[in-house]
């Protein structure tokens, strides 16, 4: 308040709509002090539930009911928080598909040298002959001065019909 205030010289409806502001002034923070005055009443309890909950013996811990009570709480204000960052976070970018390998395969029209290659021996250890099952083809661009060539290398699987196992021969480095 203003200390140059006379309160002898001032008519009686200024000092009533004085006394009236100093009264509603008075309230508000007598209200305030109320609401923190329970507010700090309620924080040792809380802080000694707390405490009892993380740091007590298992026999003296809180029951998963009370546990799910605290859990309610925890699941509400996540959730407003994850509407919040949703709410911030801009739109996600479409995703790209996955694109094809770009490498187109070498043109039919050059000379190809197909070279297949075995494995050292068709015999399982088993005892039992293997039997081919399929090929990997690789394909290899040459180029010999002015003219270009493919290899192309044929890599026969062969497996085993008996203890089931497959043998391919090694790819040359």
């Amino acid at each position: 308040m203003t200390s140059s205030l006379n309160l002898d010289q001032m008519p009686p409806d200024q000092l009533r709509t004085f006394a009236a502001q100093l009264m509603s002034k008075v309230d508000t923070m007598d209200r305030k002090i109320h609401r923190d005055q329970t507010i700090i009443e309620q924080l040792p309890h809380e802080i000694a539930i707390l405490k009892r909950h993380r740091l007590a013996k298992r026999s003296e811990q809180i029951s998963p009911e009370q546990g799910n009570l605290l859990d309610d709480l925890f699941n509400t204000d996540l959730e407003a928080i994850d509407a919040e960052l949703k709410a911030l976070r801009p739109a996600p970018a479409p995703e790209e598909k996955c694109q094809q390998p770009k490498r187109a395969p070498l043109p039919p029209q050059f000379p190809r040298t197909v070279i297949h290659h075995k494995p050292e021996n068709t015999q399982c250890t088993c005892g039992c002959q293997l039997q081919r099952i399929g090929e990997d083809i690789s394909e290899k661009l040459d180029y010999t001065p002015g003219v270009f060539t493919v290899e192309q290398h044929v890599r026969g699987k062969w497996a085993c019909r008996q203890c089931k196992t497959l043998i391919q021969a090694p790819v040359a480095a």
